[in-house]
């Protein structure tokens, strides 16, 4: 039996669950940030769902005419799904399985975004269309976690107000991502153990950018199959 001074003790309809009071942070930075705007959108889907239900006793048209706010909540609903299955699969669980988001990059810049803003910095819009996710790279989250890394990481050491300009389009045989290289942030060492996984990506920094390089065939234009 743990001693009750080294852990916590987390009681769910009579369910103790134990919980090391030393267990260790959330290594992955972007992991760390995400998570609360994750909270938020839960939270702001679950308010949403929750005042819909509470006008349904003025009678059952209420559904059909709330139709759109109920397709904004599975929206919502399915893109924190995705991302959760990113964070904790970068977080060491395997959630993501067989799972694939074609265009699954776009919801997770938007929580990069989200990120930036809620530390006072920004994204910047995307200067193209981006393109769709191929399924079979290494397992599926590595790629859009290792992109998002980059914008995020380099993004968080901006001054503040100030939105990260970036871009992401075809180079040669590859596609190229880059930004602005913050002077008070380096992505390189978070992201070295993404690309040990992604061993045709190739992360560079030098004269003020930083820039990911991605073989051709990982990514492919929004639309094409």
């Amino acid at each position: 039996m743990a001693d009750a001074m080294d852990s916590k003790s987390i009681s769910r309809k009579g369910v103790g669950v134990q919980v090391p009071a030393s267990a260790p942070e959330i290594a992955d930075p972007l992991a760390r940030a995400l998570l609360p705007v994750l909270l938020h959108r839960i939270a702001n889907a679950a308010q949403l769902l929750s005042g819909l239900d509470a006008l349904l006793p003025l009678g059952p048209a209420v559904l059909e005419e709330r139709s759109g706010d109920l397709a904004s909540a599975g929206e919502t609903v399915d893109d924190v799904g995705w991302l959760l299955a990113l964070l904790a699969s970068a977080s060491g669980s395997r959630l993501l399985l067989e799972r694939r988001n074609r265009g699954g990059l776009a919801p997770l810049l938007d929580g990069v975004r989200s990120c930036l803003r809620r530390d006072g910095r920004d994204l910047a819009p995307a200067d193209a269309p981006l393109p769709d996710l191929s399924p079979d790279v290494a397992d599926g989250w590595q790629l859009p976690w290792a992109i998002a890394s980059l914008l995020f990481l380099e993004g968080r050491g901006l001054a503040p107000k100030a939105a990260l300009p970036w871009s992401l389009r075809p180079a040669g045989d590859s596609w190229s991502v880059e930004c602005d290289a913050s002077p008070a942030t380096d992505a390189g060492p978070s992201l070295a153990r993404l690309l040990e996984d992604l061993p045709g990506a190739r992360f560079h920094r030098a004269g003020g950018k930083a820039s990911l390089a991605i073989p051709r065939a990982w990514l492919r234009p929004a639309g094409t199959r």
